[in-house]
């Protein structure tokens, strides 16, 4: 009992860790709140158990590391007017913050040396095999995350890109309404990725006047469409912490050009085309 009582706080940091997953839970991402979950454990029980540290120091020290993935996640997922960026983008600050972390158990290590790892019988102290087990499981888990990002992050021509989500254009107004949507209609190599919004007017009025009541919309929207001959275009930059590709836009004010690829759209109805090139 008196164990449990003098670990009190190494338990609490460790579950202020696994709470992070609140975060993308309040954006309704389950999956990613999921991996939230299991690396604010880790990261900050790892320093929990890890450390040698007095109570104010070790608390002092985990707070910091709880601050600091959600500061992480603020900045990345609410860039104001600026499109939002992928949940990759804070994991990543999140990994960069792992790293500090074993570097602070390893000066913790050598700020509080163990007097004498091994207890009666060349068995290692409690206190040694808490140290290894943290350093071990946090360097395996840091090290997993960041080959699996290089992997899925790989860009063949050096940028990072994300596709468009429905939300930069959805949900419409009610005059308008939305016949299919493809957030890869088209793409090449290198991650690159077109997505397309088909959209007609919910009372069967002209296509002049969907064009019309879309920009408008679109405009509200934070996309700063401006006419050009006979389309529509606008850019928005990404927000985040990393150099993310800006998503460009485009809609034609007249009749679809005909495309050999897919059928035409009717002809009273506009696409959206957003691109991440």
């Amino acid at each position: 009992m008196t164990m449990m009582a003098g670990n009190s706080w190494r338990w609490w940091l460790t579950a202020g860790g696994a709470a992070l997953a609140v975060l993308p839970l309040g954006q309704g991402a389950p999956m990613v709140a999921v991996v939230a979950a299991i690396c604010g454990l880790i990261v900050v029980g790892a320093w929990a158990w890890g450390t040698r540290s007095r109570r104010a120091v070790g608390v002092a020290v985990g707070v910091v590391f709880i601050a600091g993935p959600a500061a992480a996640f603020a900045v990345s997922q609410w860039p104001c007017s600026l499109v939002a960026a992928p949940w990759l983008d804070w994991f990543v600050v999140w990994l960069l913050i792992g790293v500090v972390c074993l570097a602070a158990l390893v000066i913790d290590r050598s700020v509080h040396p163990f007097s004498s790892p091994r207890g009666p019988g060349g068995r290692l102290t409690a206190g040694k095999v808490q140290w290894v087990a943290s350093m071990t499981t946090l360097a395996t888990v840091v090290l997993l995350c960041g080959c699996g990002l290089g992997v899925v992050g790989f860009d063949g021509d050096g940028r990072l890109r994300f596709q468009a989500r429905d939300d930069e254009v959805l949900p419409l107004p009610t005059s308008l309404r939305l016949v299919s949507a493809d957030t890869c209609a088209d793409g090449g190599s290198s991650g690159n990725c077109t997505a397309e919004f088909v959209v007609m007017a919910a009372d069967d009025a002209d296509r002049t006047t969907t064009v019309t009541r879309l920009v408008e919309h679109l405009r509200s929207r934070g996309w700063p469409l401006q006419p050009e001959h006979d389309v529509y275009r606008g850019s928005r930059e990404t927000g985040g912490i990393l150099n993310w590709t800006a998503h460009r836009m485009w809609l034609y004010a007249d009749v679809e050009p005909a495309s050999m690829l897919r059928p035409s759209p009717p002809p009273a109805a506009v696409v959206i085309n957003i691109d991440n090139l």
